[in-house]
């Protein structure tokens, strides 16, 4: 039999190795962390959480195996579970299960208000990790916490406890300083973003209005310190905010809660930043409007590094991405609450004036009508009296009414402006001013009528009324900006 020619060795062995080419292209891929989990399936679940049973959804990666997990923790806006489903599927794409919950309704509504308690918020995040570990398909010393915005805090607060066996944590969008105080510096923001400069309103609604909301106990939890949560971690942390952040004060965050993982000795912690993203980071150019994808590289980020951190190769502490501008700092100290900032005080003032200006104008039209159709002479000094009397009443119950509207809104809807403040802000002030320049008049008139003409005290007795009216209007209006330009 004849050998094959050399050529035709040749051929053949080249047409092998396509074949095999082909093969090797066309055929399954050995499945990766990352590739092997893009299928997933979801199972409804049950967590129960002192007497409560918080409904969840679990999504659980179709691989074999015991999976890493991850419990994602609600932040202050949100109650449904479908919420942060986008956040899960992430995760379960990529081998990680991720649990979604009902956050419990009690006291927990957008408003701060109510029995808001984060320890309670980390007890159910504590019960939905041990309900996990609990599960035959998660391997028990790999589940950790996603937080955001607020439940950056419930779920550091969580991961601080002894017993909770919380494997890792990732925050999104964490702030590092008191509620009350990201608060008062996000509102700065939203009213700079509608074209409110005036430092007057401003410091009126983002500081003294949130005062009058914590003293009045309608700001739960306003002096929550969470750096002592975060200065306790000895688990790897990933923090994460977006570069456009309007929400939380990110540059200032960052370096807080980088202090206090430090302090802990934590040694496997890294700060992120992702350029054009906002609070939530989805994308955005201004942190004020938000897109609904999110930063390219986010889902990357955090999946990978929860991989490195389960296979026991957690990265390093480390800073990654260029640090956030910041405007302006929040105002620290604005929880330190005097005498004169409380609830009592003011709204007591408020009612005072109302009280002294509005029976002088019921009794000025009651006499009025009874007098109606007869000659009377002109009284400067009755004009002076119904100047002082209008403009502060008007002042004062217009003030009620649209600081009320404003704080009840959150400030969002503030148009039409007037320069640098809202015009109705404006004719507050305006009222207020012409209010003064009345109470100066009246005060001078009432001198002369009192040391200059010897008139008896007892015919002076409403103008007098109506000068201690004008002398507490004033500090009053002052501690509003009302006077103040």
């Amino acid at each position: 039999m004849k050998r094959p020619l050399a050529s035709q060795r040749f051929f053949r062995f080249a047409a092998y190795f396509v074949a095999l080419l082909l093969f090797f292209f066309n055929s399954p891929q050995i499945p990766t962390a990352d590739a092997a989990s893009s299928r997933f399936h979801e199972e409804p679940v049950s967590i129960q959480s002192q007497d409560l049973k918080l409904a969840g959804t679990l999504l659980v990666p179709d691989t074999p195996g015991q999976h890493p997990a991850v419990v994602m923790v609600h932040g202050s806006s949100s109650s449904d579970r479908e919420k942060y489903r986008g956040e899960a599927e992430m995760f379960a794409k990529s081998g990680i299960a991720a649990l979604i919950y009902d956050k419990r309704p009690d006291g927990f509504s957008k408003s701060r208000g109510g029995d808001r308690s984060y320890q309670i918020l980390s007890e159910d995040v504590v019960a939905a990790v041990q309900a996990l570990r609990s599960r035959a398909d998660i391997a028990p010393s790999a589940v950790g916490l996603w937080g955001i915005s607020e439940g950056a805090w419930v779920a550091s607060l969580a991961a601080s406890e002894p017993n909770s066996h919380v494997a890792f944590l990732i925050t999104v969008g964490a702030a590092g300083v008191q509620p009350v105080q990201q608060q008062s510096w996000q509102l700065v923001n939203r009213l700079h973003d509608q074209g409110v400069t005036s430092a007057s309103m401003i410091r009126s609604v983002t500081r003294h209005g949130l005062q009058l909301a914590v003293s009045a106990g309608l700001f739960a939890e306003a002096t929550y310190d969470p750096l002592p949560a975060f200065s306790s971690l000895q688990q790897p942390v990933l923090a994460i905010w977006g570069d456009k952040d309007r929400v939380e004060p990110a540059l200032e965050s960052s370096r807080n809660i980088q202090h206090a993982l430090e302090q802990a000795g934590n040694k496997h912690a890294v700060i992120r930043f992702f350029p054009d993203a906002g609070h939530l980071l989805r994308l955005s150019l201004d942190g004020t409007t938000q897109t609904d994808e999110f930063a390219p590289g986010y889902s990357e980020a955090m999946t990978s590094w929860v991989h490195q951190v389960v296979q026991g190769n957690a990265p390093r502490s480390s800073v990654i991405g260029a640090a956030p501008q910041q405007e302006h700092l929040s105002p620290a100290g604005i929880g330190q609450l005097s005498w004169y900032h409380s609830a009592w005080v003011q709204l007591g003032a408020a009612l005072l004036l109302l009280a002294i200006f509005g029976t002088f104008l019921l009794g000025s039209l009651v006499r009025a009508l009874r007098k109606r159709g007869s000659k009377q002479p002109n009284d400067r000094r009755s004009g002076y009296s119904l100047l002082l009397a209008g403009s502060t009443t008007v002042a004062t119950f217009g003030f009620l009414a649209y600081f009320g509207f404003l704080m009840s809104s959150g400030a969002k809807h503030l148009d039409p402006l007037l320069f640098d403040r809202t015009l109705i802000w404006g004719l507050l002030q305006l009222s207020s001013f012409i209010a003064l320049a009345a109470a100066v008049l009246l005060g001078c008139s009432l001198w002369r009528s009192l040391v200059t003409d010897r008139s008896p005290v007892g015919r002076e007795k409403e103008r007098i009324w109506l000068m201690i009216g004008g002398i507490l209007f004033v500090p009053w209006a002052l501690y509003w900006q009302l006077l103040i330009p």
